[in-house]
C-alpha cells in the first residue's frame, strides 16, 4: 500500500506517534511518504519505504504570511498523483486534515482521508470560535476518523456535531527503543550525585502540563529523602518555574536540560516520572517512563487512567493534589521494591496494551475500509 502521512515534525506527541507509525508500515513493506513543513524529529531518512517530501512556504507580497496551508495542500496534490498514493493519513484535524479534504478535491485521483485527532487540535485549538465549523467541517469530510483515546472520543461527540463514526486506536510504543537497559543512555553523574534519586519530568512548559505543581510536589518532600528534580524541554512558563525553585529555596537541587531529541536516553535514569497536567488526551510521556521500567505520579485527568493503572504502574491524584502528589513521591522513592514492582507492572502494560505492530494492523484495517468507501462513491459518482 502507498501511505501519505501528514504531521507536525516538532518535538510533541502527535508527531512521534505518526512517525513511529510509518516506520513500523514501512517494516511491514509499505510505501510510506511523510509530508510537512520540515523532517520530522524521529524520522528516520535511512530505512527502506520511508520517502519524505518537504512542505516549502510560498511567500507572496500582498501577504503578510507564509500560506502554509496553501503550500501543505499543493505539496499533498503533488505527491499523490507523483506516487499514485492509495490514502493520506492526517495527524490533527487543522490545518492537515483541512487540507488533505481539500487536495483530495482537487487531485486527477481521488483519495481517501483517514484523520486521527491527537487531543490539542479539539480540545484547545478546536474549541476556539473562528476555527470551530473548520475544525469540525474537516473531521465529517474524513473518509475514516480515529484518535487516541476513550475519553477524547467522547470530547468529540459532546462538543462537535460529528457524522462520522470515531475508532479508538491508542498510542503504543517501541520497546526496544524504550526499555530500561538501553545502552546509549546518558551517564548518571551528568544529572545527579550518586546518593541522589532522580524525579523526572517531561514538558512543553506550558500552562496545561502544570510544571509549578512538579516543582511545589518536589518541594514538599522536605529533605525526607536525597532527590533532584530533572526536568526536560522548554517553553513559555520556564522562567516562572526557575523563580519558583529559587522562592522556594530548591534551586540547588533542581535542573533544566532543555528541549532533547531521545528522552529514551534520560528515562531509564528516573526512579519516579511525575506528569500533572490539567489536560491529556492520551499522555505519551507517561507511557515512555512505563516502556523504560519507570513508575509514574500523574493526574488522574481525560486519558491518563486508560494509560496509568493507579497502585499497580503509577500512581494518579487530582492535577493540583499537590500533597497526594508528594506522598506518592515518597512512596516510590523510599521503597525500592515497590519501585521495582511498579517499574515492572508499567513495562508489562505497555507491552500488552500498547504493542506497536497490533496497532499498526488496525490502522491497516482502517486504511482498507477508507479505500473501499472511497473507491464506492468515485464508482457511485
Amino acid at each position: 500500500m502507498k501511505i501519505g502521512i501528514v504531521c507536525h515534525p516538532s518535538i510533541g506527541g502527535s508527531g512521534l506517534v505518526a512517525t513511529e507509525l510509518g516506520h513500523e508500515l514501512a517494516r511491514l513493506g509499505h510505501e510510506v511518504h511523510f509530508i510537512s513543513s520540515a523532517p520530522p524529529f524521529k524520522l528516520s531518512r535511512n530505512q527502506p519505504n520511508v520517502h519524505f517530501h518537504l512542505v516549502e512556504a510560498i511567500h507572496y507580497p500582498l501577504f503578510q504570511d507564509p500560506l502554509y496551508t496553501f503550500a501543505l495542500t499543493a505539496k499533498i496534490v503533488e505527491v499523490v498523483n507523483q506516487y499514485q498514493l492509495h490514502v493520506v493519513h492526517a495527524h490533527y484535524s487543522i490545518p492537515h486534515s483541512l487540507c488533505a479534504y481539500l487536495a483530495s478535491e482537487i487531485t486527477r485521483r481521488p483519495f481517501p482521508v483517514v484523520t486521527t485527532i491527537h487531543g490539542t487540535d479539539v480540545t484547545l485549538i478546536g474549541q476556539d470560535r473562528p476555527l470551530y465549523p473548520l475544525n469540525q467541517f474537516s473531521i465529517n469530510r474524513s473518509t475514516c476518523v480515529t484518535t487516541v483515546s476513550n475519553f477524547q472520543r467522547h470530547y468529540i461527540q459532546r462538543h462537535f456535531q460529528v457524522d462520522t463514526p470515531i475508532e479508538v486506536i491508542h498510542n503504543f510504543i517501541d520497546l526496544h527503543q524504550f526499555r530500561p537497559d538501553n545502552p546509549e543512555v546518558v551517564p548518571r553523574a551528568t544529572l545527579a550525585a550518586d546518593d541522589e534519586k532522580i524525579v523526572m519530568h517531561l514538558s512543553n512548559f506550558r500552562p496545561v502540563k502544570n510544571t509549578q505543581a512538579v516543582i511545589s510536589a518536589f518541594a514538599g518532600l522536605n529533605n525526607a529523602v536525597s532527590a533532584r528534580l530533572v526536568l526536560l524541554g522548554s517553553g513559555p512558563c520556564l522562567e516562572a518555574c526557575q523563580i519558583q525553585c529559587h522562592q522556594l529555596g530548591i534551586s540547588d537541587r533542581v535542573s533544566f536540560i532543555g528541549d532533547i531529541r531521545n528522552v529514551e536516553h534520560y528515562l531509564p535514569l528516573a526512579n519516579c516520572v511525575i506528569q500533572p497536567s490539567y489536560r491529556e488526551s492520551f499522555c505519551m510521556a507517561l507511557l515512555e517512563a512505563m516502556a523504560c521500567g519507570v513508575p509514574t505520579v500523574s493526574s488522574d485527568v481525560d486519558g491518563i487512567p486508560e494509560v496509568v493503572e493507579h497502585g499497580v504502574s503509577g500512581y494518579m491524584a487530582p492535577a493540583d493534589d499537590i500533597e497526594a502528589h508528594s506522598r506518592h513521591l515518597l512512596a516510590i522513592l523510599t521503597n525500592p521494591q515497590r519501585q521495582h514492582q511498579f517499574g515492572q507492572a508499567g513495562r508489562h502494560r505497555a507491552a500488552e496494551r500498547f504493542n506497536p505492530a497490533e496497532k499498526a494492523e488496525r490502522y491497516l484495517h482502517c486504511y482498507r475500509q477508507a479505500i473501499a468507501t472511497c473507491s464506492a462513491k468515485t464508482g457511485s459518482r
